[in-house]
Parts: structure tokens; C-alpha cells; sequence
């Protein structure tokens, strides 16, 4: 029943399963709504949905981040920048992902989702070496929820490479040029893979992160530095002023050094002048 459905899906997006849905029920004084086997079956209909919704989208807008490159001149491929997460904080994380997001039009083209963890591994398990082991581990193996070996920390390096990779199959496209966050792991694995042979991409500095990597400069030297800091001195309003005013002076002087210097050295002598 539809009703079914979208109990199954509104409970799946809280992160409840069918034994939490079960609870409510019974709760609520109601009998229960679904048995395993249709639940399992509602999820793998959403699964499927979900993934084709999901295709469709990214292709979308990687087709709009194509356009808006040519008609601003870029043909040799396209600008993205990459970021990664992890469902808990360090890198003791089970699972993680990775997104690329197109420079000009601002939308996700593409993401990639790296696992450590197999709840269907981890049940046949106990089976491993068995006739019957070896039949569903071979049916299993290209649909197995743990493709990643290694750190977490590695997921994102990894799952960023894994979409360049496909990037020509996937959208005709290659990436040209990768606005790094920081992490330079990342663009180190691009540089080491080669995912399109001779053509070398290109990286290109996130602007946010040089200037936050000031402000964290800053609040490291006033901690170094004795008497730095203090009323009328480098306070922490005041950094965060000079990290804005820098970062507003790279944005507006992308295409002049010169201007972009200058700017920035006006933003310091304003905020030293005594008038």
C-alpha cells in the first residue's frame, strides 16, 4: 500500500528501521504496519527510485555546469571543488563520501559514497568457507556495501579520484581544474592516478579556506606572542575584520596581483593607522 511506502521512506529518512517502527506501533495501539519481507521489498523499491532520481539530477546539472563553461570560454573541461564527510568526527568513521560541485553554476555533479561496513558480510560471516557461503558471496560481491580499504581519512582522497575516473564515461567531460579545500592529500592522489592519461589537471586555491588559514595565523600569533593582544590591539574582532577584508581583496582582484597586493596592504594600514 502507498500508505506503507511512505511510512517506510519518512522512517528510513530519521534513520529508523523496521523494528523502531514496530515500537511506535505498538505504542500507538496499533497493529503492525508491515511484516520483514514487504518492508524489505518497500526498501529496495525506494533504493532504486532514490538512485535514478539521484542520476538524473547530477546529469542535469553537469550538463548546465557544461554550458555555462563554454559560453564563458572554458572548453578544455570543467572547474570543480571537492569536499568530503564522515557520519561521525575522526577518522574512526565507517562511512564517508565525497561530492564534486560545479564552479560557475554552484550545483552537486556528482557524489561518491565510501564504506567500510556490511551489515550482509557481517551476517554470513559465520558461514565463510562453506559451498553456501561461496554461492551468495559471489552473487553479493558486486553489489557489497564495503568498497574501501584503509583509513577514513583516505575516503575522501579516494572517492574524489574514483569520480574523476568516470567523469569522461559518465558525463563526456573531463574536470580540468580542482579548487582544493586545504587538503592536499586529495590533489595529490589526482596528480598520482592520472585519470585522464597526459592531460594534467590543474588546482586551484578555495579562497574561503586561504582565508580562514589567515585568521588561524593570527590567533596562533597573539597566543605566541605576549602582549599582541588585548584592548586596542589584535583582538579577535579584529581578525576576523582583517580575514574578511583579505578575502574580499582576492575575490575583487582575481585578474591583477598588482591591485590584489594593494588592497590587501590598505586593509593593514587602515586598521594600524592611528587617525
Amino acid at each position: 500500500y502507498d500508505v506503507n511506502r511512505r511510512l517506510t521512506l519518512a522512517m528510513r529518512l530519521i534513520g529508523i528501521g523496521i523494528r523502531g517502527i514496530s515500537k511506535f506501533y505498538a505504542f500507538m495501539c496499533l497493529p503492525k504496519p508491515v511484516f520483514q519481507k514487504s518492508y524489505d521489498e518497500i526498501v529496495q523499491s525506494i533504493a532504486v527510485a532514490t538512485d535514478a532520481v539521484k542520476s538524473k539530477v547530477l546529469r542535469k546539472a553537469a550538463e548546465e555546469e557544461k554550458k555555462i563553461s563554454v559560453e564563458k570560454g572554458q572548453l578544455e573541461g570543467l572547474t570543480v571543488s571537492g569536499d568530503g564527510s564522515w557520519r561521525k568526527r575522526g577518522f574512526s568513521s565507517l562511512y564517508g563520501f565525497a561530492s564534486l560541485i560545479g564552479w560557475f553554476s554552484g550545483k552537486v555533479i556528482d557524489i561518491c559514497v565510501k564504506s567500510k561496513y556490511c551489515k550482509e558480510c557481517e551476517y554470513w560471516q559465520k558461514k565463510e568457507g562453506t559451498a553456501e557461503y561461496d554461492e551468495w558471496y559471489e552473487l553479493h560481491e558486486p553489489n557489497c556495501n564495503a568498497n574501501h580499504s584503509g583509513s577514513a581519512g583516505k575516503m575522501e582522497p579516494d572517492a574524489v579520484v574514483q569520480m574523476f575516473s568516470r567523469s569522461e564515461s559518465t558525463y563526456n567531460v573531463r574536470y580540468a581544474y580542482y579548487i582544493e579545500d586545504g587538503d592536499s592529500k586529495t590533489f595529490k592522489s589526482i596528480q598520482d592516478t592520472k585519470p585522464y592519461g597526459n592531460f594534467a589537471v590543474t588546482k586551484k586555491e578555495c579562497i574561503g579556506h586561504v582565508q580562514k588559514r589567515l585568521g588561524t595565523r593570527l590567533r596562533n600569533l597573539k597566543k605566541e606572542v605576549k602582549n599582541l593582544g588585548g584592548r586596542g590591539k589584535l583582538t579577535g574582532k579584529l581578525i576576523d575584520e582583517l580575514s574578511v577584508y583579505y578575502g574580499l581583496a582576492i575575490r575583487r582582484n582575481t585578474d591583477s596581483v598588482e591591485n590584489m597586493r594593494n588592497e590587501i596592504y590598505a586593509t593593514l594600514y587602515h586598521k594600524i593607522s592611528s587617525d
